[in-house]
């Protein structure tokens, strides 16, 4: 058991050194001045979109029918809601 947790401290520490150091040349060289612009120009990417627009789709779709369904009476319908 002690050399199960002697392992599992020494990749940690592995890991954590590793993180560490791609951090450091990232700063070093710029990677990381770009980053933000990348990201953004990716989330722009029209590929992207077409996986990211029917997840907020959903997202959106449950918290308006949660909002219609509540300013419904029981008399009311679904085809009588205004759907925007």
């Amino acid at each position: 058991m002690a050399k199960r947790k002697m392992m599992t401290s020494l990749l940690t520490i592995g890991a954590a050194s590793a993180a560490i150091y791609g951090i450091s040349k990232g700063v070093q060289n710029g990677t990381f001045q770009k980053l933000p612009q990348n990201v953004s120009n990716l989330m722009n990417n029209q590929t992207v979109q077409q996986f990211t627009k029917p997840l907020q789709e959903m997202f959106m779709g449950q918290d308006q029918s949660n909002t219609i369904t509540q300013g419904m009476t029981p008399n009311d319908t679904p085809s009588q809601i205004n759907h925007w």
